[in-house]
């Protein structure tokens, strides 16, 4: 994490009177482009993160797939929330400049936010104010000598040793770029810079927010091309493997899959899919390239293997016993679970083609895959996975599974059991498994939205302040997972803190001098408001 710097002359000479306002937007499609579902505001003046605000959006338009799976955000949980217009006026406030300050307006990749906020005040026929802009992605980090990884935020705040364990959460993200644009600036002025205006023109030049040229979002959002395909490789994709095939024929396509997966190719999903082969016979060969890529270390190699053999494990042989399937399953992952967890998942300059499409990463996705197949049919097994009620409440296979270090298809299957008892319309015993099992150690992020949700349903602050906490703590060990479930409990928990917001910081519709928006308070020690008479009559 970045240190508290002290505040040196060239420093507060670079700040001067400046107010640094850095923003962030989530957003969803529409049929005249993007509109906003999430907007974060956080203030920085003299060195120092001064104050942060957030408010979820009503859009009023239907939330798609594709954004939902960024940032997690649904209908259900944007239903009720205030619409642009009724937030634009603190957003505004937010962003006007007060005596003799200046406002500039951050943000990685401003031109994205810009190009949103403008569009969205236009339609309610307003105006973004003409305000200097920084974009910490574009030349602020080589000016003030910092060389990231690439141009993401996550890349530049590991080259800061700034945590940026919730992507896509709108206040996180504001959060970690105000942490950056604070940074940046101290070694901005330890390189010699003293002066904001001579910093920005170098940084962007003249622009400003009405003469920054929006971005083309058709454009931005086609699908990232994977890198070029050697024509000779592609060429064998026109080949499929015979039913008949003998071993040297099994020989040459499993050569063919391990130069797949040494080029994180895309095509590999249909070379499995439409070989003649049964899948038992298949998937023997697609293991034996996993495990030479898990012994070469490549990550990404192993992801582009593993995303084609999930689809597989349907047809894996049975074992011996009442319990066949489910035993075979177990014996998979009991095989590969502990080398496929040191894993991890694929890096951002080299990743696999799931990856690349935005979707989670195979080496993060496979317990989700295996567990409901080594459970079986819920119907009779829910019960005995995890107890709920009576003295044996809180054992069950779960423990079992977990002793045999298969924690993340364990906690995986206690998902599909609380989906189970919810078909079932038991939904009392859905609850209680989940509380029971984030109580036993469960860290399957949907079940532990599950748990958050049942207590902010009270809806006190106390509630909402508890299960704020319960998220946080598991979002504190994501360890980087690009889990869907995660994207989904970043999204409950930006629902609950809305929640809490609402409580207890309803913006009044005035700002305090660095910006940020002032809640109504109840009894507020020089404008008391009463919202109930006096105890006692006066005489």
């Amino acid at each position: 994490m970045t240190t508290t710097r002290a505040l040196t002359d060239d420093l507060a000479s670079l700040w001067g009177d400046a107010r640094i306002v850095v923003l962030d937007t989530e957003t969803v499609r529409a049929d005249d482009g993007l509109r906003a579902v999430s907007v974060a505001a956080v203030t920085c003046r003299g060195g120092f993160v001064r104050g942060k605000w957030q408010t979820l959006i009503e859009p009023g338009v239907p939330v798609d797939a594709d954004s939902v799976r960024i940032h997690g955000l649904t209908d259900d949980h944007l239903a009720g929330e205030p619409t642009f217009a009724e937030i634009a006026p603190t957003l505004l406030a937010a962003l006007e400049a007060h005596g003799d300050e200046r406002v500039v307006l951050a943000a990685h990749n401003v031109a994205f936010d810009v190009t949103v906020l403008r569009s969205e005040l236009r339609r309610i026929g307003d105006e973004l104010p003409d305000l200097a802009v920084l974009d910490t992605m574009g030349l602020l980090p080589s000016l003030a000598g910092v060389t990231a990884a690439d141009r993401s935020l996550a890349g530049l705040c590991d080259a800061l040793d700034i945590g940026h364990e919730r992507p896509h959460d709108a206040l996180f993200d504001a959060v970690v770029c105000a942490d950056a644009v604070v940074e940046l600036l101290a070694r901005a002025a330890d390189a010699g810079y003293t002066d904001l205006d001579a910093l920005l023109t170098r940084a962007s030049g003249t622009t400003t927010t009405l003469t920054l040229q929006p971005l083309d979002l058709a454009k931005l959002f086609r699908p990232t091309r994977a890198r070029g395909l050697p024509a000779e490789h592609v060429a064998t994709h026109t080949t499929l493997l015979s039913g008949r095939a003998g071993h040297q024929m099994l020989a040459t396509w499993s050569g063919q899959v391990a130069e797949c997966a040494r080029l994180r190719c895309r095509h590999l999903d249909d070379r499995v899919a439409n070989a003649g082969l049964a899948a038992d016979r298949l998937i023997p060969e697609l293991e034996g390239v996993l495990h030479d890529r898990i012994n070469a270390a490549d990550i990404a190699g192993a992801a582009t293997v593993l995303g084609a053999l999930l689809p597989l494990l349907d047809h894996l042989p049975p074992g011996k016993g009442r319990l066949g399937f489910r035993n075979a399953y177990l014996a998979w992952a009991d095989t590969w679970a502990p080398r496929l967890d040191l894993l991890g998942c694929c890096e951002r300059r080299d990743q696999c083609p799931a990856c690349r499409r935005g979707e989670a990463c195979p080496l993060d996705a496979w317990p989700e895959r295996l567990a409901p197949l080594a459970l079986g049919d819920p119907v009779r097994y829910a019960r005995g996975f995890f107890e709920t009620t009576g003295r044996e409440a809180g054992t069950g296979a779960y423990t079992q599974w977990c002793s045999r270090g298969l924690g993340r298809v364990a906690d995986a299957a206690v998902w599909e059991c609380v989906l189970h008892w919810r078909n079932a319309g038991q939904h009392t015993r859905a609850d209680q498994l989940a509380q029971l099992a984030v109580t036993a150690g469960c860290t399957n992020p949907d079940v532990v939205g599950t748990y958050a949700a049942n207590i902010a349903a009270a809806g006190t602050s106390t509630d909402l302040n508890a299960a704020l906490t319960i998220c946080d703590v598991a979002l504190a060990r994501i360890g980087g997972s690009t889990a869907d479930g995660w994207v989904r409990l970043r999204a409950r928990r930006n629902q609950i803190a809305g929640r809490a917001q609402r409580i207890t910081g309803r913006p009044s519709g005035r700002v305090d001098e660095d910006g940020n928006p002032i809640p109504v308070r109840r009894h507020h020690p020089t404008e008391p408001q009463r919202t109930r008479p006096a105890r006692f009559a006066r005489t």
